[in-house]
């Protein structure tokens, strides 16, 4: 159980990741935003903003952690693809085992770093809300799996078959 909860507070914070990119958009956004006059990345996130009460520091300090981590775990996202492409290129041809053995284990060794990474700017990310906003944030990411899942109610039984 206490596993779940770590995981769904997880999976809440990686979420705040991507609302930290709205709340500093890069000047090519802000271009856009002014020309329009409304948020091109959504008012869902807009919404979310909101209703978690950020201050302007704290929005500065996510931002701040997000960029600091951003060009790290890109860099160890795309390493991770081209490993697991050549994984999928050993597979099909005519690889020994201990060769895709081998492969195998970088790939889950670069799904362990950046997995790390992710968890180390979640923590980052954490520390700079209040509990009243970490407790919102997970009540509205419940909410958001919730809304998903009632949309799709044939994705779950077309994974389990």
């Amino acid at each position: 159980m206490m596993l779940r909860r770590v995981s769904v507070l997880g999976l809440a914070l990686l979420s705040l990741g991507g609302v930290v990119a709205i709340v500093n958009p890069n000047p090519l956004t802000a271009e856009i935003t002014q020309k329009s006059g409304r948020n091109p990345l959504g008012e869902r996130s807009d919404r979310l903003m909101q209703q978690l009460n950020l201050t302007s520091e704290q929005q500065q300090q996510l931002q701040a952690i997000r960029e600091r981590d951003q060009g790290q775990m890109r860099q160890q996202r795309q390493a991770l693809h081209q490993e697991k492409q050549q994984l999928m290129q050993l597979m099909a041809g005519n690889a020994t085992e201990a060769e895709i053995r081998t492969q195998h284990n970088q790939v889950k060794a670069l799904q362990q770093q950046l997995g790390d990474a992710r968890f180390e700017s979640m923590l980052a990310m954490r520390n700079v809300l209040t509990p009243e906003q970490r407790s919102r944030f997970a009540q509205l990411m419940q909410q958001r799996r919730e809304n998903r899942q009632t949309r799709m109610p044939n994705a779950q039984g077309q994974r389990r078959s």
